[in-house]
Formats: structure tokens, sequence, C-alpha cells
């Protein structure tokens, strides 16, 4: 996803907005696959700051992912925002292509000509949002245990998973039972 950002750069102070449509690839994070089947849509707003662009990006969009609990597939809403740096010209020496600290400790990207890339920029914030442990519903059940019938939709036949008990920790059940010497 690039912008043309030639007519803004040449005065300090111009501001120009864009609208953005970004595709995603599937992502496998952590053992977990992330789907986005519609494109990520929205705007960016690029404003001359003098020595630098900054930009602000606005998107929504939604990714289809796997409850941890339930293991059923939902549609997880997104919405995604953040601000960047952009320096024309290539990076110092010792610094990355992408990122390098300003005087004031914040990161900043390059790029050069007449195009800002945000391809990557909007890719790590879509990342970002993602869920650690996606859960189609904060009440979710989860999977019986023993049998494994979505609790979410059924109830289980088995007998209660609470009342068995390791044979190794039976002792310490009939802890529970007794009275605290210390009170």
């Amino acid at each position: 996803m690039r912008i043309n950002v030639a007519d803004i750069k040449l005065e300090a102070g111009s501001h120009k907005r864009f609208d953005l449509t970004a595709s995603l690839e599937p992502v496998e994070l952590g053992g977990q696959e992330f789907l986005f089947e519609q494109p990520f849509t929205g705007e960016a707003e690029v404003w001359n700051a003098g020595d630098r662009l900054l930009v602000k990006v606005e998107l929504s969009g939604e990714a289809r992912l796997q409850c941890s609990r339930c293991l059923t597939q939902y549609t997880e809403p997104m919405e995604i925002s953040f601000e960047e740096e952009f320096v024309a010209g290539a990076p110092g020496e010792g610094q990355t292509e992408e990122d390098e600290e300003d005087e004031s400790g914040r990161t900043v990207s390059f790029y050069e000509g007449d195009e800002i890339d945000l391809t990557e920029p909007i890719r790590e914030n879509i990342l970002l949002e993602l869920p650690m442990k996606p859960l189609c519903d904060e009440d979710c059940q989860g999977l019986c245990p023993t049998c494994g019938v979505n609790l979410n939709e059924a109830e289980c036949k088995c007998e209660a998973v609470a009342e068995s008990v390791d044979p190794r920790l039976a002792k310490l059940k009939d802890l529970l039972g007794k009275p605290d010497s210390n009170s």
C-alpha cells in the first residue's frame, strides 16, 4: 500500500487525506491461524511537519478466528488506529532500513522519492491487535474435558468431572473435610 506524497512534502504544514484498502494473507501465530477474508478499509491522513511526515491511519475490518475454548470459528471485528513518522532519505550508518529512534526517543521510518509504503506498518498494527487468546464470547463455556461436547450448544451427559478425583490426590480431598488446627 503506497501513497503518493509529492505535493505534501513540498510545503511545511500541508495536509492530505487518502482512502485505504489493505488486504492481508492468512497468518499463523502461536499455532493459531488468522484469516482475513475481507480487506481492511479506512483512511490515512498525512501532515508535513517540516523535517518529517506524520501519518495517522485508521482502519476497520474483521478477522476469522478459532475460539480457544470451544474451537468454533467466529468473526472478530477490528478497529486499527496508529501513527507513524517518516523521514526522507535512507537510514543512517548502522541503522535498519525500517526504523530509527530520533532525539525524542520515538521510532521513525524512512521513505525515498515521492511515495510512502504503508504495507508493513499496517500489517504490524493489525497483527498487534489480534487477541492472544481468541474467545467467541467472554462467557464461552468451552468443551467438556471428558466427552468433548461443546458446552455452549448442549449439556454434557458425563459424570461430573468435579466428582472424579485423581487417585494420587485422594488423600488431599480428605484434608478439606477436617477442621483447621490453627484456628
